[in-house]
């Protein structure tokens, strides 16, 4: 049997695979049930996957992380997800255009949308994107239909940008690697959708449904359907995820936070706010991820009494047969990656070159940390972004 046997024999399985969306990824149809995803294997040693949380202008910590994970060269994960900001880092990273490396265009996309307001005095430059982003968004001009609006921002310079930085062939060929998945909030549904590069064709209305966060900026159709940002419903695809790499133990998913889930007390109406945003956004998978991890023990005990030299005693009973046809599989290395900045009420509008390069820094430190605990750090400086006007 496979996940829905083991949900159905233990309620608080269920109940974590069900907050991790494994549900949700079935519906979609993203993998058939019981059937894992055929992938090649592009490490050495083992599978790997990057997961990239939403947060508007925060995301400049998933290009710090991404310094440090492919400072190498090496680092070729199957998989990449993200929703919103995420989705834009993933869609970068996995199916870089013009000729760039994934981290190129990863630093042309964050020299392009950073806002550098030379003519602000210094105290309101992190504001200044309020007014817009010329290569990311605009604000409408039609007064004259205000009562009539649902948004504020027109996304057409994202578009452009991301047209000039992906290579949308290569984002429409299923067969490309690695595998990309980005999700949206089906507004009318209030349901999740996981967009899988494997199993239908992408677009750049995929990547800009995920992240169109009402009311700021408009719903995307694709299809007959309208779609909010993904971060709505689940900010960190990370169960989905687990799904596609289902039973690969040896796999190693980087999960990359921008919202810190500690935080101190607010005091006044404006923190309170912001916290608000905090608890909406931020990665909520870690006590079902906890649970998991506990049935590694039931996994690896089939496996040793399934490989004892005399042979498995137990290999006819039948409470050890319904045991074994739950089938309990080993979780990945799940590696956090996980700000610690304090979150202000508008951090994430916040373009300035200062909060961008202070973000990038961040991620890339925090990310090594993490490698070097596990003796994967490589000894290289973090790229810089070039100096550009605009």
């Amino acid at each position: 049997m496979g996940k829905a046997a083991r949900s159905a024999a233990c309620p608080r399985v269920g109940a974590a695979r069900s907050q991790l969306r494994y549900t949700a990824v079935r519906q979609h149809k993203l993998l058939p049930p019981g059937q894992p995803l055929a992938m090649e294997d592009h490490m050495p040693t083992a599978r790997s996957a990057l997961v990239l949380q939403g947060g508007g202008a925060l995301g400049a910590y998933e290009l710090g992380a991404a310094r440090a994970l492919y400072a190498s060269g090496k680092f070729a994960p199957d998989v990449i997800a993200g929703v919103s900001i995420g989705a834009i880092s993933a869609v970068l990273l996995a199916r870089p255009g013009g000729g760039r490396t994934p981290l190129e265009a990863l630093e042309a996309f964050w020299d392009k949308v950073t806002v550098r307001a030379v003519l602000f005095p210094p105290p309101l430059r992190p504001y200044a994107s309020f007014l817009g982003n010329r290569h990311f968004f605009l604000p409408r001009l039609d007064y004259f239909a205000l009562p009539t609006w649902t948004y504020f921002y027109d996304t057409s310079p994202l578009r452009r940008t991301l047209e000039e930085l992906v290579d949308v062939r290569a984002l429409a060929d299923t067969r490309a690697r690695p595998k990309l998945l980005v999700s949206a909030t089906d507004v009318e549904e209030g349901q999740i959708k996981y967009f899988h590069s494997g199993r239908e064709t992408l677009t750049l209305d995929h990547i800009m449904a995920s992240g169109s966060l009402p009311p700021a900026f408009s719903a995307t159709m694709i299809g007959h359907k309208s779609y909010w940002d993904g971060g709505l419903f689940d900010n960190t695809p990370l169960g989905a995820v687990l799904d596609m790499l289902d039973g690969a133990a040896d796999a190693t998913v980087y999960v990359v936070n921008l919202f810190p889930n500690k935080e101190p007390l607010p005091r006044n109406l404006i923190e309170i706010m912001a916290r608000v945003k905090n608890l909406q956004f931020v990665n909520k998978t870690d006590e079902d991820v906890k649970l998991m991890k506990r049935f590694n023990e039931v996994a690896s005990l089939i496996e040793a009494l399934d490989n004892l030299p005399g042979g498995n005693p137990l290999a006819g009973d039948a409470a050890y047969q319904a045991v074994k046809q739950r089938g309990y599989t080993h979780v990945p290395d799940i590696v956090a990656i996980t700000t610690t900045d304090e979150f202000h009420q508008f951090d994430d509008a916040d373009f300035s070159p200062e909060a961008i390069e202070r973000r990038a820094e961040e991620g890339y430190a925090r990310t090594m940390k993490e490698l070097e605990k596990r003796g994967l750090a490589q000894a290289a400086k973090p790229a810089r972004r070039r100096a550009s006007s605009g």
